[in-house]
């Protein structure tokens, strides 16, 4: 009992410790990036721009032209992997009912960097494909509420730290995330991937990123050995889904672990980023 304790006493002064320089990071690049960001509202007084509170909760940032920019340039990543699936002759796969879009979801959306430039992209090409649907869930409630406010073309959504996501079963097409699975526990893992498998229709795609070996050099000696052992590492210096709750995955516990039941459709090992992840949910599409 008294080791537990003294392991729980330790455990909360790191997580007080690594609040308070968040804090700190925070009120930091708050200065740094003040004349850059007042540049770029005068240059985009149309661009709807989220609160730096938000933004920094998100992405670990306060710099609007980066949120713009690095935004535009994910949305384009991830069109190009999500369009094969839902328009064209290869969205047969899928079968999206007549008479309706194909439904797209980020989950984990935040305050849509990536998401609010991709209906624009799908527009683009709607002539030579099915129309899109975009949806966007995420549990920041106030992420959520100011998407909702300043955000057209998507219909937004706010779902817990566990599941589920307010849909019916089979309702998306297409469902796709970004750095969330690295944000969760262990538990949360089989959860969660239980509950996209839900929300997406039979013969739907998933996408989802890790932390693959990309990340390994950033973990210590015993993380590695257990990490090269093939086991989910997981930090807990935040509460989970925060920023600095941290999860790594070897790519062998994806496939065989995170992904199990689902048929891998291609994986993108990271250079210097994530890895990503596509696979089918099984039973044939309705």
């Amino acid at each position: 009992m008294r080791q537990w304790l003294s392991h729980r006493m330790i455990d909360r002064g790191a997580r007080r410790w690594f609040a308070l320089t968040d804090r700190v990071g925070y009120w930091r690049r708050i200065l740094l990036t003040a004349r850059g960001n007042r540049r770029f509202r005068a240059a985009h007084p149309d661009f709807a721009a989220p609160p730096l509170p938000i933004l920094w909760d998100a992405q670990a940032t306060t710099d609007l032209a980066e949120y713009k920019a690095s935004g535009e340039s994910a949305a384009a990543q991830y069109w190009a992997l999500i369009r094969p699936h839902v328009t064209g002759a290869a969205a047969a796969a899928v079968r999206v009912p007549t008479g309706r879009p194909a439904r797209v979801c980020e989950w984990g959306c935040g305050p849509a960097r990536i998401l609010r430039h991709l209906p624009s992209l799908a527009a683009r090409g709607a002539a030579a494909g099915t129309a899109v649907e975009f949806y966007g869930s995420d549990y920041n409630r106030a992420s959520i509420a100011w998407c909702r406010a300043h955000l057209t073309g998507i219909s937004f959504l706010e779902n817990g730290l566990a599941p589920p996501l307010p849909v019916p079963d089979g309702f998306f097409d297409l469902l796709f995330c970004r750095s969330v699975f690295t944000h969760l526990s262990a538990e949360m893992h089989g959860r969660w991937m239980a509950e996209l498998a839900r929300a997406v229709r039979p013969g739907g795609v998933v996408i989802v990123t890790t932390h693959g070996d990309a990340y390994r050099p950033r973990l210590t000696a015993e993380e590695r050995a257990r990490y090269d052992g093939g086991e989910l590492i997981v930090r807990t210096l935040a509460a989970e889904g925060r920023k600095l709750f941290g999860a790594f995955h070897p790519p062998a516990w994806v496939r065989e672990r995170l992904l199990a039941g689902l048929t891998l459709l291609e994986y993108q090992p990271g250079a210097d980023t994530q890895d990503i992840w596509a696979a089918r949910v099984p039973g044939a599409p309705a």
